[in-house]
C-alpha cells in the first residue's frame, strides 16, 4: 500500500486527480495499491502531469488552491519520493523510471 509520509500528501494528490479528470488515478490513489505495469505506468504519468499542472498554473501567475497548507511544489516533491518509492517497492521501478525519465 502507497504509505505516505504525511496525509496531506493524499489529499494533494487526490486533488490532482480530480482537477485533472483522472479517475483511475483517483481509485489508485484511494486503494493504494498498484498491482500491474499498466497501473504503475498510468500512476507515474499521474504524477506527471500534476508536476506540469502545477508549473502551468505558477506561470500563469496563478495559485492553485491545495486543500492544506504548502505549495503545491512542496507537495510534489514529497509526493515523488512517496509515489516512486512505493513502485519501486512493488517491483514497478522500470515504469516509473521510465516516466521520470520521459518527463
Amino acid at each position: 500500500m502507497i504509505e505516505f509520509r504525511y496525509q496531506e500528501e493524499r489529499a494533494v494528490a487526490l486533488y490532482f486527480a480530480e482537477l485533472l479528470g483522472d479517475a483511475k488515478a483517483s481509485d489508485l490513489l484511494e486503494t493504494g495499491v498498484v498491482s500491474t505495469s499498466e497501473d504503475a505506468t498510468h500512476l507515474s504519468k499521474f504524477f506527471w502531469a500534476m508536476v506540469n499542472k502545477s508549473a502551468a498554473e505558477k506561470a500563469k501567475g496563478k495559485n492553485i488552491k491545495l486543500p492544506c497548507e504548502g505549495s503545491s511544489e512542496y507537495w510534489t516533491e514529497k509526493l515523488y519520493n512517496s509515489i516512486g518509492g512505493y513502485l519501486e517497492s512493488v517491483g514497478f521501478g522500470k515504469e516509473w523510471d521510465t516516466e521520470v525519465d520521459n518527463a
